[in-house]
């Protein structure tokens, strides 16, 4: 009885320790940051990835991606987080005809916003004035569409059938897609908030977000020369695959900085607006 009694008392103090515990990293992070120069390491470790040419300031803190990449890869974390929550990282089938199509509208609102910035680039004259708070917020809705493919392929080329959740979507109804547009809007209320201590989260998640696809992307065709497809019971089977895909990923991402840096010094290319 006593033994039980601990063990709630212990239990009860892990969510206000946590709590406790981002508050003060949190509070602590902007100064850190600045310590470490992390703005600038950051921007140099993505600079192959975008142009950072559109990149956004809020609390005095300069993403190392543009506008859109930062949407695109913050609306992919963040939707994956929601399907998390919602218990649906097993799940094997297409979101249902109208929820699909709406991701697809999404994907198709990037594209015109894209599009769009493209021909002002040009010179010629664009159907509305291109902006950045557009450019984040096509993103974030083609990230959302970008994390419900990539778990998809992911469940669909890896998970055994058994495992695989065949009748379950990753969004499965308006109601769980409102919840995901929630967290999208969360991420534009804290960097339309203008904090330090709300953007450099984000700016981190957003670097994780990059590298997470990029060691995918390398990860799941290694794991299938490897003999896992359909094969995959427990996240340690990943393991070398997944080391392999994020050792890979970091020397994509300084070999494309330096490819990117050479064309800027040769004239190639303008320089880049690298953080003060």
């Amino acid at each position: 009885m006593a033994q039980t009694t601990t063990a709630r008392r212990k239990l009860d103090w892990r969510g206000p320790a946590l709590a406790s515990g981002l508050f003060i990293l949190l509070g602590f992070l902007p100064a850190v940051a600045t310590a470490l120069d992390l703005e600038r390491r950051l921007f140099f470790a993505v600079h192959g990835i975008c142009a950072q040419s559109h990149n956004l300031i809020a609390g005095g803190v300069q993403f190392p991606l543009c506008a859109r990449d930062s949407g695109i890869y913050l609306g992919l974390m963040v939707t994956l987080g929601v399907m998390a929550v919602l218990g649906r990282m097993r799940a094997g089938r297409l979101p249902p005809l109208p929820i699909s199509l709406t991701l697809i509208g999404l994907i198709g609102a990037m594209g015109i916003d894209g599009l769009n910035s493209t021909v002002a680039e040009l010179g010629l004259a664009p159907a509305y004035p291109p902006r950045d708070d557009l450019r984040l917020i096509t993103g974030l809705g083609f990230g959302a569409a970008l994390a419900v493919g990539l778990l998809l392929v992911a469940n669909r080329t890896l998970r055994p059938i058994d495992l695989l959740a065949t009748e379950q979507a990753p969004i499965g109804s308006w109601r769980e897609l409102g919840i995901v547009f929630g967290g999208l809007g969360l991420v534009v209320l804290a960097i339309a908030a203008n904090q330090a201590v709300l953007a450099w989260p984000l700016v981190l998640l957003s670097v994780i977000g990059v590298t997470g696809v990029m060691t995918f992307a390398v990860a799941l065709p290694i794991s299938a020369i490897a003999g896992l497809s359909g094969r995959v019971r427990h996240a340690r089977q990943l393991a070398l695959p997944g080391i392999a895909g994020f050792l890979v990923a970091l020397l994509l991402l300084v070999v494309l900085a330096r490819w990117k840096i050479g064309l800027e010094v040769s004239g190639f290319l303008p320089p880049p607006l690298i953080p003060e």
